[in-house]
């Protein structure tokens, strides 16, 4: 084998192993998603600590899915500020969800998921992934902006309970205020600036390092104002990008984690801590918060070559970790690479087999064809 083609096999097996860790790491944080007693509170709720992907419950002490606005973000109240007869939860995204919304219900946020299925958000991602497999292995901002639309607005598109700010809000100025949708999205200045908003721009991130594309921090910064307003996380996905390209591309370690600390000091301005406990990474959705937690998972779960490890940590740990589990799997499965990973880790996924066709799609999309060469970074 040359070493044109080892370098494509090497590329293609990290590729591998980002997206499936991408997966898993939201369907196995799932069950234990904003439990804010950590440990104490998974054991309770689930008789033992996560060991596998696990059905959530149906009911959750504290939620507040009863005090969401169904009309748009925040805390506005069962119905919202809109006295329009149309819910935006219920009747224009999540259909047939706005009862498990009600203030007389203590809800669980994904209680409506089977074992292993992932959330909307990575739904989402997954329609993205879609959309850049249409344009030929390209990210377009019109185009994932309809699927977008088409996804949501869709009943039985997804089976989630719960869909964040971001969500409402664009959809609301959709529908209720009739806005065009590429001036949808919106911000409370308090929901949006927060670790989903790296969800999509991970996906983004992939496939243009893949092609070795030199505008994917540009890219992965546009992937984030098709659903939200929020020019911190612009920022912050643009140099993302950076980690996500080495992740894929360089099979040293120092390499890499050069990439991973340049970012670490650029965004919370001191280095990912490797000793860190898994109780100190407990925090809320915030990227004040969450960034920290996040950078000091993966260093600490970065020597185990397997991402199991790492995502089942950070479902036990409880907190804002859904989103923060698929960012943390892609970055542990890239460096794992595909070979590495778990059987069921894949096969407990609950559309595994619609997932791998989708990461065959994808892969293939992405990856440079023979003979083409494509711009350095």
């Amino acid at each position: 084998m040359n070493q044109m083609a080892a370098t494509s096999a090497t590329l293609e097996d990290r590729l591998r192993g980002a997206l499936w860790s991408f997966m898993a790491g939201d369907a196995l944080a799932s069950p234990t998603h904003w439990y804010y007693g950590g440990q104490y509170q998974v054991i309770q709720e689930y008789g033992k600590e996560i060991t596998d992907y696990t059905k959530p419950n149906h009911k959750l002490a504290g939620s507040i899915l009863n005090k969401s606005d169904l009309n748009g973000g925040g805390r506005r109240g069962y119905g919202g500020s809109n006295n329009s007869k149309k819910t935006i939860i219920g009747d224009v995204i999540n259909h047939g969800k706005q009862d498990l919304w009600s203030p007389k219900k203590s809800i669980h946020y994904h209680a409506t998921l089977a074992k292993g299925e992932n959330t909307l958000e990575v739904q989402i991602a997954r329609v993205l992934m879609k959309s850049i497999v249409t344009n030929d292995g390209n990210f377009n901002a019109d185009h994932f902006r309809d699927a977008y639309v088409k996804f949501m607005t869709t009943p039985g598109s997804h089976n989630d309970t719960y869909a964040s700010t971001c969500h409402r809000m664009f959809f609301a100025n959709l529908v209720h205020k009739g806005l065009p949708a590429k001036d949808c999205p919106d911000n409370d200045s308090h929901n949006v600036d927060v670790i989903d908003s790296l969800i999509l721009p991970t996906i983004v991130a992939l496939a243009g390092s893949c092609q070795r594309n030199p505008d994917i921090g540009s890219m992965s910064a546009a992937c984030v104002a098709v659903t939200r307003r929020s020019s911190i996380s612009e920022q912050i996905a643009s140099q993302w990008a950076s980690v996500v390209h080495s992740s894929l591309h360089d099979n040293d370690e120092p390499s890499f984690q050069t990439a991973l600390n340049t970012f670490s000091k650029q965004t919370i301005r001191r280095l990912p801590n490797p000793r860190a406990s898994d109780a100190s990474t407990l925090c809320a959705c915030y990227l004040s918060q969450s960034l920290p937690a996040m950078m000091d998972l993966i260093a600490k779960y970065l020597p185990e070559n397997n991402p199991w490890f790492g995502l089942l940590a950070n479902a036990n740990v409880g907190g804002e970790n859904v989103h923060r589990g698929s960012v943390i799997g892609a970055i542990l499965g890239a460096r794992a690479s595909d070979a590495n990973l778990p059987v069921q880790l894949k096969e407990g996924l609950y559309h595994h087999q619609e997932i791998a066709a989708e990461i065959d799609a994808f892969v293939k999309a992405v990856l440079p064809k023979e003979g083409e060469k494509k711009e350095e970074l």
